[in-house]
């Protein structure tokens, strides 16, 4: 790595840079690891840019878990359809910690169709809307897994970090 004020060449994890003394940010790392095509995902993902993704993805996430908590609750406690009450709430648990865990987009998708589904189904079966977090928390999913994964390809494609994951604006 280059000291971005003078160009020296800096050792590994250097915090202030010996030539002229410019502290080195993370930022700069990220920015010429970036310029050098070697940036992971996980690295991408962490950029501040990507804040809002990363915050909107990780609260629809604790949405699903909070909807798979009572699901799995009310199956305890209700005990009239235990089992699919029971196998609800597992999947709805697994599609958040898919969607947390993974960024996914067709998790993000799966979450909306499946929430559309069932509070369409509920809704028919009982004449109440419910369950309408989920496909909320789905459309949401949908909107950040896919702003990620546009930005991330353009990078992968480009090989330049677009400004919007540096800086968050467009």
């Amino acid at each position: 790595m280059k000291c971005i004020a003078c160009g020296t060449e800096l050792a590994e994890g250097a915090l202030l840079c010996p030539q002229c003394g410019r502290v080195v940010s993370s930022a700069d790392a990220v920015r010429q690891k970036a310029e050098a095509g070697n940036l992971s995902r996980k690295e991408f993902y962490k950029l501040p840019g990507m804040k809002a993704c990363r915050g909107n993805i990780r609260t629809c996430a604790i949405v699903l878990y909070i909807c798979s908590g009572i699901t799995i609750l009310a199956a305890v406690l209700l005990r009239d359809m235990f089992a699919a009450s029971l196998i609800d709430g597992l999947l709805i648990l697994g599609l958040g910690l898919w969607l947390q865990l993974g960024k996914s987009r067709v998790c993000a998708i799966i979450t909306l169709v499946y929430g559309i589904a069932g509070t369409g189904l509920t809704l028919v079966q009982t004449g109440t809307v419910q369950g309408w977090w989920i496909p909320l928390a789905g459309a949401w999913a949908v909107a950040y897994t896919f702003k990620f994964h546009k930005l991330w390809n353009s990078y992968q494609k480009e090989g330049v970090l677009p400004e919007e994951a540096v800086s968050g604006k467009k």
